[in-house]
């Protein structure tokens, strides 16, 4: 049957841009106005504006307002599996086209860990600008549970996280293992005369801990439920600097990843006690959405990373690191 015949315009008739297309799919992800209004610096208005153009254009409704969001239509999900074909085309078109003129070019927003942003950062942008001194990057510091949200919601394209707590709807890697230390001054009692400490004898020690969405304190927290114990959190401080700079002036003991000794000015005056009964693993994994293509850009910067974390964490992750 004919568009003419089921009262349809011909395809060449629709007027739907790139800008109706870029906003209906950050909407339909993201499942809110409010949210897509955050990550695309477009007021709301604007966004439902646009979007009802769309709708009125296609004669089609697309989304379903709720009171916590929006839900899409049959339409809407049609339409989103289209849309996001064509702006991953048209992303690798514009990659394509700065690669025939020699270069590389784009924008990549990566998520860092503190730990990971301290150990690696320095030589990831060095390499960075010299490989690709047409492409720009944006790092972002952050907790893991930070992370995890901007690649959900776009705000990020690649991520590095510890244990993260939810996988849905996006692509990992196991980059590697460690097992967390007790780092505290090397004349503390709670450490003399030991070369290791159990997790039983860890309940005793008063800590100085991230806030309760911090991975290492969560993994602290869970292996400890697991013998009925619960940690004695002396500070909570949402800063491994600030927690490094404490611990490098002998005050409070914390349950950290042995690489921030490279931070600490005089690392001689710590010690990095093995925590043993169980080993406490972190996990260092590295994500990207499942519902974006990637461009040759993020691949190469994947594969920067893959072998900046094996350069710099080899030394620093007992149980190893894994490709």
């Amino acid at each position: 049957m004919s568009n003419q015949h089921n009262g349809l315009k011909p395809l060449q008739d629709y007027t739907m841009d790139l800008k109706q297309l870029k906003y209906f799919t950050q909407v339909a992800e993201l499942g809110s106005y409010t949210r897509a209004a955050e990550v695309t610096h477009v007021a709301q208005p604007v966004l439902s504006r646009q979007i009802r153009k769309l709708e009125t254009e296609l004669h089609q409704n697309l989304l379903i307002r709720h009171g916590r969001g929006v839900v899409l239509t049959d339409a809407g999900r049609t339409l989103l599996a289209h849309s996001r074909i064509i702006l991953q085309q048209l992303d690798q078109a514009q990659e394509d086209l700065s690669l025939s003129e020699g270069k590389l070019t784009g924008h990549i927003n990566l998520g860092l860990p503190p730990t990971v942003a301290r150990t690696i950062s320095l030589d990831l942008v060095r390499i960075f600008k010299r490989d690709f001194p047409d492409a720009r990057l944006t790092l972002t510091e952050a907790l893991t549970f930070n992370i995890e949200e901007g690649l959900h919601l776009g705000r990020l394209n690649i991520g590095l996280l510890y244990n993260p707590t939810s996988t849905e709807n996006l692509e990992t890697r196991l980059l590697a293992k460690e097992a967390l230390y007790l780092i505290c001054d090397k004349h503390s009692p709670y450490i003399q005369g030991r070369e290791s400490i159990s997790l039983r004898e860890l309940a005793d020690i008063p800590l100085i801990m991230p806030s309760d969405s911090n991975t290492f304190r969560s993994l602290l927290e869970q292996e400890m439920l697991k013998l009925d114990l619960k940690p004695q959190i002396e500070l909570e401080i949402n800063s491994v600097g600030v927690i490094t700079q404490l611990l490098g002036v002998g005050m409070g003991a914390a349950i950290l990843s042995r690489s921030v000794l490279d931070f600490i000015p005089d690392r001689s005056l710590l010690r990095a006690v093995p925590i043993e009964n169980p080993c406490l693993v972190n996990r260092l994994y590295l994500a990207y959405s499942s519902k974006r293509l990637q461009t040759k850009l993020q691949r190469k910067l994947v594969d920067i990373l893959i072998q900046l974390c094996d350069q710099h964490f080899s030394k620093n992750y007992p149980t190893g690191v894994v490709g």
